[in-house]
């Protein structure tokens, strides 16, 4: 890899890094982060969604992993969400299908 694309990734990184700590330290007293179910991924997802709007918009939805997949895609298509990476994109799709999900039983 070189120099210059090691310096963006751990930029990037590191601004990723201090986004969630800054965004967590207040997120506990978000009555939208407050009515999310715990679970690996509530942090980011919260910190990416709520940028835009607010989390109840999000979690009164009922969708299936698709239509999650497809909301994303959506966002950065059409409202200018930044892109995720696949990796970002997939720990959001994961909590919100296990948890908000057609299946989740909520």
């Amino acid at each position: 890899m070189r120099p210059s694309a090691i310096k963006i990734v751990v930029v990037t990184a590191a601004t990723l890094f201090c986004g969630l700590v800054a965004k967590s330290a207040y997120a506990d007293d978000d009555p939208d982060y407050a009515a999310m179910i715990e679970g690996d991924g509530k942090d980011f997802t919260f910190l990416v969604c709520s940028d835009c709007h607010a989390m109840q918009h999000v979690l009164q939805k009922r969708y299936s992993r698709r239509g999650w997949q497809d909301a994303i895609k959506r966002m950065t298509e059409d409202f200018g969400m930044a892109e995720l990476e696949s990796d970002e994109r997939r720990l959001i799709i994961d909590y919100l299908n296990l948890n908000y999900g057609t299946a989740a039983g909520r």
